[in-house]
Parts: structure tokens; C-alpha cells; sequence
């Protein structure tokens, strides 16, 4: 699949975002996950909480097998930049009777905030995009893009 230049463009100045803030950062450990002040943009999580800075983050809320821990946030406004480790169930021979978890270390764009209906003056974000710069090939069956871009929802999940 061959992807537009503009979209190319995208991923690239993204990545390159990314690259520039993850090296800025330090290795002191952050606060926990805030409650978010009025006017602040927010991360909602699966149970419908907003959050700002959050340690970890579900990306898929039905069964957990996808999230993102370790995080650590080096910027926190119209779009927010960070790091951690993605945290991947392997599901071999199938998702039920695996117990294995991989992880791959992640770079990752919090993008697109738009006003949280039902919440005055918060904003939230919209978008997800991981770089994965590690290791990508899952150990039994598959290997895993380079970048992958989640839509989220106001209400979580």
C-alpha cells in the first residue's frame, strides 16, 4: 500500500516532533495522571475519565490486550508529546489461552484536540499516533507498522 506524499509528509514531520521532544526529555519520573483543571486538554480514558499526563493509557478497552505504560510526557498543550513502552498481548495460539505480553518502545503525538461535548471548556484529544522504534515483529505471527494512528472518543474507548 502506497501512502499520498502528504500523508508521508505527515508521518515524517510527526516522527521528527517525536524524535526532538524524546530528546529532551529526562529520566526523572513524572507525577501521576492529574485530574484536568478547567480549560486544560485532556486524555479520556476507557472508563470516561479525563486525564491529564497519564502514566499509562488502554488502547484497546474491550480486552486490554493493547496499551501503552511507562509514559512520560515532555510536552502537554494543543498536542502533547511522549514516551513509553507499548504493551502488546502476543494472542498465540490464540488470545485465551496466551498469557505472554511484548513490549516494544514507543514515541508518542496526542493530536487534533476538539471541545469534550458536555464538559465547558475542555478540550480533548482526538487523535493517537505511535512511532514504534524498536523491534516490530510480534514472536509468533506477525509483524506489527511502523506507526499506527488511533481515533479516540470523548467518552473513552
Amino acid at each position: 500500500m502506497k501512502l499520498s506524499s502528504r500523508r508521508t509528509r505527515l508521518l515524517a514531520g510527526i516522527a521528527a516532533s517525536c524524535a526532538m521532544a524524546a530528546a529532551v526529555a529526562t529520566t526523572a519520573a513524572t507525577a501521576p495522571a492529574t485530574a484536568a483543571p478547567a480549560g486544560s486538554v485532556v486524555l479520556v480514558n476507557c472508563s470516561g475519565m479525563a486525564q491529564v499526563k497519564p502514566h499509562g493509557y488502554i488502547l484497546a478497552c474491550a480486552d486490554a490486550g493493547d496499551s501503552l505504560i511507562k509514559l512520560h510526557w515532555v510536552s502537554w498543550a494543543g498536542t502533547a508529546y511522549g514516551r513509553g513502552t507499548e504493551h502488546v498481548h502476543d494472542c498465540y495460539p490464540y488470545c485465551a489461552a496466551s498469557k505472554k505480553y511484548v513490549n516494544y518502545p514507543v514515541l508518542v503525538v496526542l493530536w487534533r484536540a476538539e471541545p469534550r461535548p458536555g464538559h465547558a471548556g475542555q478540550r480533548y484529544f482526538t487523535r493517537l499516533t505511535e512511532i514504534r522504534t524498536g523491534s516490530l515483529t510480534l514472536p509468533h505471527f506477525h509483524k506489527l507498522p511502523r506507526t499506527a494512528t488511533w481515533d479516540l472518543t470523548a467518552a473513552g474507548g
